[in-house]
């Protein structure tokens, strides 16, 4: 749903894995799927400021906050804001290129038995033009269901955790 333009096999990857601080902040493809990208680009910072103070020797972790902040000014203005806000429910609406407009409920859960890693979970209401869109997309996509890969969205572990962020 987000990364349809990038290669299907990246996530098996570690080196081309999508990541979602780095797709909002440095592919034009993502942040133009955002209606309200602003928000969407607090709540990511967000969640890397937590990360950062939960994991603050990780090198990994530490590499991306680099790179954001040497290629991105906007990332660079949010992160010197230096909020600590988690985002553990928030609804967005995208603007997708294939499928429209549609609007989904994103929910960070807690996994109880691996502490440190989150399930990040997206919904729409039963029966809506945004459920509508999402079965759409998967007809196009030819997936039928899960597309591998497709919805990375950020955790609150760090990416050498093995949590796609």
């Amino acid at each position: 749903m987000l990364a349809g333009h990038l290669d299907l096999h990246s996530p098996n990857d570690p080196a081309r894995r999508p990541n979602m601080s780095r797709m909002l902040f440095l592919d034009p493809h993502c942040q133009e799927l955002y209606a309200n990208w602003k928000r969407k680009a607090r709540a990511v910072v967000g969640n890397l400021r937590i990360a950062v103070g939960r994991y603050p020797d990780d090198a990994l972790l530490a590499e991306l906050i680099g790179e954001l902040t040497m290629e991105s000014p906007r990332f660079v203005a949010l992160w010197k804001d230096h909020r600590v806000t988690p985002c553990d429910a928030a609804s967005y609406e995208l603007h997708h290129p294939v499928v429209g407009t549609l609007t989904v409920t994103q929910q960070t859960l807690s996994i109880a038995r691996s502490p440190g890693q989150a399930l990040i979970v997206c919904t729409t209401p039963a029966g809506s033009s945004s459920e509508e869109a999402l079965a759409l997309l998967r007809h196009v996509s030819g997936a039928g269901g899960h597309k591998p890969g497709a919805f990375a969205d950020t955790g609150a572990a760090p990416p050498s955790t093995g949590v796609r962020t």
